[in-house]
């Protein structure tokens, strides 16, 4: 084995000897200290990845992508230390497989912004044009159309990555077995090692791959994404990775055979021109949604905080008087802080009993959280269907009592199922378990049209009219599946766990981001949002109510104790105890 100096070397030559001085201790420190803190974020990333505005962005794409990345980081750090031990066959393998692919990767997560929003959207059309298409068997290549037709741009994204590979490893390998300066056999180009090695023609393909992704894919997600306007900031994330990505592939070029570079090379190898690019990619991929989900924290908390005050001046003063309603003391006065959480409450459950037509489609283009508003108006909606049967027959029969049952299974598969809704709202896991193992044996029946095509369901237009929504009245419903075995604990309260956890969720986040953009709309713009219904009156309790929220967070402990579960049940109790 041929042994290698360590004695302390002027820069980067390609030489014989490894490189142990500062510059090398330099650069061994920021990919400690990166990678550490890379991996912090990535770990605290996985712990998060429940929360809403996170798993839409595809944690494990995200994950695979950045470490794809950082591996090659890592080569690319340690490259001047290295000082060309890496072998030239090695060094090409890297360039013109691993290095496209982890690009290719990025630019598939980036894309799936676009993916979110377009799916997003679907939400806001009719039912009919919104409920996937039958599936029909073809063959050939009529077939293949047809599936890349159905495929989501991410899905697209996957397949033109594994395209890509296949073409760049055969070409890749038929250069590599053909020229003499990766082996001896070769049928043309002349053996060479150092710089020589690294240059020439057979390294164009590699340039050519990360410039269709870099130049090409890049610019166009980002073109297509200008127009997005979401409250994530997950538009100016995925605007600035692909940003990040521009500048490395022109200049490692320019390093590489531009004789202006040479002093520079001595101390900063051509490749290390892709580290702050990478860097940057890699910071705000991972690093905005954890702010985010600090804000949402943050936000969660003083809410939460203004609904304890409401509690315990209520066991304490008992409820308001009209009198009180009417004070007009400041942000610190505790019934005034009880007005403000009830009207605010009271301006949401007003729009989603009435008409959440702006509500939903502020949370599917906004916030990609459309489900929730759906979820909560199918719900209402099922509710009612039991009332009406109830009021009909003062006791639900078995045929009610089973349609009724089949029609929730149906709402459970179509937004809450991990494994058949398109966009399964997020509450609690056992809340979760508890509906799974409740409605788990109509999953291969009465669900079935509903898990292939999510969209179309006898819910009718679901957010769309004010009221009810066209959902048919109990004597006009499918008849049950015959055999159908109702579970005993099936009634009418058995979507309120769920009900509360995705309501608190609204409360907390969507409705009041909802409220202020609705009103910040210039005065030639009305907000539709208080055209269906909601008083003057409620529009300023609500304004107040996130003003008190945000007075209330200088009182706000750093910490609080209490479990998501129980804060479901007391938001829920809130709404009870409130109508």
């Amino acid at each position: 084995m041929a042994s290698h100096s360590l004695e302390p070397r002027g820069g980067y030559d390609l030489g014989s000897n490894l490189n142990v001085d500062s510059t090398s201790r330099a650069y061994i420190a920021i990919a400690v200290v990166w990678s550490t803190i890379l991996f912090a974020g990535l770990i605290a990333l996985a712990l998060l990845r429940n929360l809403t505005f996170i798993r839409i962005r595809n944690v494990t794409l995200s994950t695979i992508a950045v470490l794809t990345i950082h591996v090659y980081l890592i080569l690319v750090f340690l490259i001047y230390v290295m000082n060309g031990r890496y072998p030239c066959n090695f060094e090409y393998w890297v360039m013109s497989t691993y290095f496209p692919i982890g690009v290719g990767l990025f630019q598939a997560q980036n894309v799936h912004l676009l993916d979110i929003s377009l799916m997003q959207k679907q939400l806001l059309q009719e039912p009919a044009k919104a409920a996937a298409k039958p599936v029909e068997i073809r063959s050939g290549l009529v077939d293949l159309v047809d599936r890349w037709r159905r495929m989501t741009l991410v899905g697209r994204t996957y397949a033109f990555i594994g395209f890509g590979v296949v073409v760049e490893l055969v070409v890749a390998a038929l250069i590599f077995f053909l020229s003499r300066k990766f082996v001896s056999f070769g049928l043309f180009g002349e053996t060479s090692a150092g710089v020589e090695c690294r240059q020439g023609w057979e390294w164009l393909p590699s340039a050519l791959w990360q410039g269709i992704w870099t130049y090409g894919y890049g610019p166009w997600v980002l073109y297509k994404i200008r127009h997005i306007q979401d409250v994530h900031r997950w538009r100016l994330q995925t605007s600035l990775a692909i940003i990040f990505s521009l500048p490395g592939l022109p200049v490692v070029i320019a390093a590489m055979y531009s004789p202006s570079f040479k002093d520079i090379n001595s101390n900063w190898p051509p490749p290390m021109w892709f580290a702050p690019g990478l860097v940057s990619m890699q910071f705000v991929t991972v690093f905005f949604p954890l702010w985010e989900a600090y804000e949402v924290r943050y936000r969660r908390k003083v809410t939460l905080s203004a609904l304890d005050e409401w509690e315990k001046s209520r066991e304490k003063n008992g409820s308001l008087s009209s009198d009180s309603l009417k004070q007009t003391s400041s942000f610190g006065n505790v019934e005034k802080q009880e007005k403000r959480d009830m009207y605010g409450m009271n301006a949401l459950d007003r729009t989603l009993s009435q008409d959440s037509t702006a509500l939903l489609e502020f949370a599917a283009t906004k916030e990609f959280t459309g489900e929730n508003i759906i979820f909560l108006n199918q719900v209402r909606d099922w509710k009612r269907l039991w009332e009406e049967a109830a009021a009909a027959t003062g006791a639900l029969s078995i045929e009610a009592r089973a349609t009724l049952y089949v029609k929730a299974a149906e709402l459970f598969f179509n937004n809450v199922c991990l494994l058949t809704a398109q966009f399964p709202v997020n509450i609690e896991s056992k809340v979760y378990v508890n509906l799974e193992q409740l409605f788990k044996q109509e999953a291969p029946i009465s669900v079935q049209k509903s898990i292939v095509t999510p969209f179309d369901d006898d819910f009718g237009r679901i957010g769309h009219g004010p009221g009810r929504t066209d959902v048919e009245a109990v004597p006009a419903m499918t008849p049950p599946i015959i055999g159908t075995t109702i579970p005993r604990d099936f009634d009418e309260s058995v979507f309120d766990s769920a009900e509360a956890s995705v309501k608190y969720m609204v409360l907390t986040n969507t409705w009041s981001r909802c409220v202020l953009t609705l009103l910040s709309r210039p005065p030639t713009r009305p907000a539709p949002l208080f055209e269906t219904g909601l008083t003057d009156a409620d529009v300023e309790q609500t304004l107040r109510y996130v003003d008190a929220c945000e007075s209330n967070s200088v009182r706000t402990s750093s910490t609080h104790a209490s479990s998501r579960s129980s804060r479901s049940s007391r938001v829920s109790s809130f709404f009870r105890r409130r109508t």
